[in-house]
């Protein structure tokens, strides 16, 4: 069958993407590798996010404070205003409202080969004027159009239930200790009564994966007494933390999401850029099919270079110098506010 748009991938980026064209009256198709959505993020939007979310998205707790751990526990408080959203349901919900507009899901349906604007997929085949990469980290698309694979953070995740929660309220934590999370950090992000979504990624190949390093956390930390809850709601996934892509535009091919490098290298926080860069590419796609110009693809790279380059760039120098200081828990003590986001001297 034949589309005006291809979209691989069902997350923020593909959803929203998916969304605006076929608004727009298009037809399109999203190909989607996993029976429904699902991810091991904390699910954090920022307040800055001037895209409209989905009617039914499940916001779980507002947060105002992120308290930063240092490895002997001393800690700095930064305010935020954001929330945390219930990530499964939160991208089930662009899903839909993609499907709403008037785009078509195919689940449980990777995309497997890609050859102009023929795409093969787990049963069958479709044609499409354009296509879109919005398959995450070790992305199918990126690789086909000879894109190398980026490096990655693999983190892991529960829900807590029954924990004992900070005496402050709306304030997320993280954690910074080369023993738990090398090469990453610890988060605990509030979702209601005495309950909490637990994580952490790393970057570093030691001698624990992610699950059992963040069981130890759990288990041995100084805060395990206060995490000694009911473990729920495994799950364990990878985000690129090696910087926005430097081609986005391959022909009638955008880069989108995670595929593109688009979360940032340090903090792995990716899902208002997602969204935006989804947003963008929407509006660019329309723009080539109403003038039958693909060309017109290109527009989209130089867009989310002028509003994500320099950020990603700079957040991509902070991970070169904490992967250095994450080899010990002396230099993470002594150099963390230089390589995190809520210290002055990370914006010197």
């Amino acid at each position: 069958m034949n589309y005006d748009l291809i979209v691989s991938g069902a997350g923020p980026a593909g959803s929203v993407t998916a969304a605006a064209v076929a608004q727009a009256g298009y037809r399109v198709l999203v190909l989607e590798k996993d029976s429904s959505c699902r991810s091991p993020c904390a699910g954090y939007i920022g307040n800055t996010i001037n895209i409209e979310l989905p009617r039914c998205c499940t916001i779980q707790s507002k947060i105002r404070k992120m308290r930063t751990y240092f490895p002997d526990m001393s800690f700095h408080d930064f305010q935020l205003n954001g929330f945390v959203v219930d990530r499964s349901s939160f991208d089930m919900a662009l899903a839909i409202a993609a499907e709403e507009s008037g785009a078509h899901i195919r689940w449980q349906s990777p995309l497997i080969d890609l050859t102009g604007d023929c795409v093969r997929f787990r049963g069958g085949e479709a044609f499409g004027t354009i296509i879109v990469g919005a398959d995450g980290v070790f992305s199918r698309v990126a690789s086909l159009l000879g894109e190398r694979r980026q490096r990655a953070a693999f983190c892991a995740q529960y829900h807590l239930r029954g924990i004992e929660p900070l005496p402050e309220p709306d304030t997320c934590e993280i954690f910074f200790d080369a023993d738990y999370a090398p090469g990453g950090y610890v988060w605990v992000y509030p979702i209601g009564h005495n309950s909490a979504k637990v994580g952490l990624g790393t970057t570093v190949a030691g001698s624990r994966s992610p699950h059992k390093y963040l069981d130890a956390f759990i288990s041995e930390s100084s805060v395990a007494e206060r995490l000694s809850g009911e473990r729920t709601k495994y799950m364990a996934g990878a985000l690129p933390i090696d910087g926005l892509r430097e081609k986005l535009c391959y022909g009638n091919v955008l880069l989108v999401g995670d595929s593109s490098g688009m979360a940032d290298p340090v903090t792995g926080a990716g899902i208002n850029n997602a969204m935006l860069a989804g947003e963008i590419a929407g509006k660019t796609i329309i723009n080539a099919l109403e003038n039958d110009d693909t060309t017109l693809l290109g527009q989209y790279e130089t867009r989310i270079g002028r509003l994500l380059g320099r950020p990603l760039a700079r957040s991509l120098e902070k991970r070169k110098k904490l992967d250095r200081y994450c080899a010990s828990n002396e230099l993470l003590q002594r150099h963390l506010p230089e390589v995190w986001v809520t210290f002055e001297e990370y914006w010197a």
